[in-house]
């Protein structure tokens, strides 16, 4: 990554300077860029062990390409006295190695090379002293090497049983990066549990950078040999390994020793052991992180609607939306009338704080929700995203209503109808009252039906006003409903807008960042087809 957060891959020149190669050097480049976008979306999400593997096999494949990149190394590494150095001496038509029954007898690791200037930056990567290297070249060496590849780097190490713990560090260091290694077991010794439990099982995804000699094999009967060879392959079936090549062979009597020299020149010859190995590398490596990408790979849209509305009725029930909405409702202002009680508006305020634990089991039922099925590490990326929302929500829920009410909208009409009909009885039944008792003091009334007029007055004033009661009544109903639910709802748009910026977006990009990351492990996972 730049420091502006784009993508630069640094395999690409390589990818397009093996465009004309085969096809498994092309899909390692892809592979291993793939495998290097994953670092970014994984990062604080998977285990630091595991980062920093991707983060070696990165650099020693990028350091490994870009290193000799013609050359190939092929290390002979067995236990004392399996004869590795023998063989050695054998491949290489030089005596070079030392070779004998003390313990240890090969101190350092010799290295052999057939382009020496070539391979010198291999050699120094592989932390080989210029003393130990051995130059092969000129006519002589050419007709005593036997035709080796002119990049070939043949390695003799150390015995990976000697009691000297460097001589094994060096094992070790070597083993994790030659490009093809030849393991030299001795017919006594062959089911060694330090070879098979330190170093065969672990490479069971390497057989096809592995082979496997039952060396000195002129000191057995040839009984003893053709069983000694199926106990050593079914050894290796049980540890994954079932297509490792097994050879019998002797430097003594040269039993095997062609065919052991085949094997090196495919070796080096293709230029491709190193795409091998390292692809096999990447396997494994795979493979240990595939618990932390198997499971339920959540589509674009990972809270649904239906998710999204239960968060926010619960966190409209942990804020008290209906409750401030229903105080809002009953502090409406109506117009005042003679009939009716006064109303008074009173401010829409939250009658207690925010309940917090409500909020948080409505985040906690939506990462449950959520993280269904997700593998532990990333769904602990969301429960802490979700988390981290969860602070922030209460002092936001508390503030809402302070600015998310909307103002009363004015008296209808019908409601100043209902109150222009409680003045009109007010006014008419009094007036009414006093005519009629004008009518028994004999003041002349007009009469209606044989009845005085002001009591018809009076009848409608009482009509009227009773009227003007009732409908003022339903209309204050009707507006306290609609006072209440456009309270309701404008709340809960400032609820569900915190409930986006805080709760749903966050968890999106959480899940965001799964799908990602899981899309270059499929495509760093991919195998490669070999023969």
């Amino acid at each position: 990554m730049t420091a502006g957060g784009q993508y630069v891959d640094r395999f690409a020149v390589r990818r397009a300077r093996h465009a004309s190669g085969t096809e498994e050097s092309g899909r390692l480049m892809a592979r291993l860029a793939a495998l290097d976008r994953i670092a970014t979306p994984a990062r604080d999400r998977l285990p630091d062990a595991d980062l920093a593997l991707i983060h070696d096999l990165l650099g020693h494949a990028e350091t490994r390409l870009g290193t000799a990149g013609r050359h190939t190394v092929v290390a002979l590494a067995g236990a004392t006295g399996g004869g590795k150095s023998s063989l050695f001496n054998v491949l290489t038509g030089l005596r070079l190695a030392d070779t004998g029954a003390r313990r240890p007898t090969t101190r350092t690791t010799l290295a052999c090379a057939w382009d020496p200037e070539g391979a010198a930056p291999l050699l120094d990567l592989l932390g080989i002293e210029p003393v130990r290297r051995v130059a092969r070249h000129g006519s002589l060496d050419a007709r005593r090497g036997g035709g080796m590849p002119s990049g070939l780097v043949l390695l003799d190490l150390p015995d990976h049983d000697s009691l000297d713990l460097a001589h094994r560090a060096e094992v070790d260091a070597v083993v994790a990066v030659a490009d093809h290694i030849v393991w030299v077991l001795d017919p006594q010794k062959y089911a060694d549990a330090i070879v098979h439990d330190r170093y065969l099982r672990p490479l069971r995804h390497h057989g096809h950078s592995m082979t496997v000699v039952l060396n000195h094999a002129d000191r057995l009967p040839a009984g003893d040999l053709a069983a000694c060879l199926t106990d050593v392959r079914a050894l290796l079936a049980a540890e994954g390994l079932a297509g490792v090549r097994v050879l019998a062979t002797s430097p003594e009597t040269g039993l095997g020793i062609a065919e052991l020299r085949r094997v090196v020149v495919a070796a080096s010859g293709s230029g491709e052991a190193a795409v091998t190995r390292l692809a096999a590398d990447l396997d494994a490596l795979t493979e240990r992180l595939d618990p932390h990408f198997a499971g339920v790979v959540p589509g674009g849209d990972a809270f649904t609607a239906e998710d999204r509305r239960a968060l926010v009725d619960g966190l409209c029930d942990a804020a008290g939306v209906g409750v401030v909405a229903a105080a809002a409702g009953a502090g409406l202002r109506t117009p005042r009338g003679p009939l009716s009680g006064r109303r008074v508006r009173r401010p829409a305020v939250r009658p207690e704080p925010v309940q917090a634990h409500r909020a948080e089991q409505a985040i906690r039922q939506a990462g449950t929700r959520l993280t269904q099925g997700l593998p532990a590490h990333w769904a602990g990326g969301v429960h802490r995203v979700l988390a981290e929302g969860l602070r922030g929500l209460p002092d936001e829920l508390d503030a809402m209503p302070a600015g998310a009410v909307p103002e009363a909208a004015a008296p209808t009409v019908a409601a100043r109808a209902a109150v222009g009909a409680q003045w009109v009885g007010v006014v008419a039944v009094p007036a009414g009252l006093v005519g009629a008792g004008s009518a028994w003091t004999g003041v002349p009334v007009v009469r209606f039906f044989g009845v005085p007029g002001p009591w018809w007055v009076v009848l409608a004033g009482l009509v009227v006003g009773m009227v003007g009661v009732w409908l003022g009544r339903r209309v204050t109903g009707s507006a306290v409903e609609r006072r209440t639910a456009e309270v309701a709802a404008a709340l809960r748009a400032r609820v569900a807008d915190a409930a986006d910026r805080l709760v749903v977006g966050p968890a999106e990009t959480e899940l965001a960042r799964y799908r990602e990351a899981h899309a270059y492990f499929v495509a760093a996972r991919e195998p490669m087809r070999r023969g």
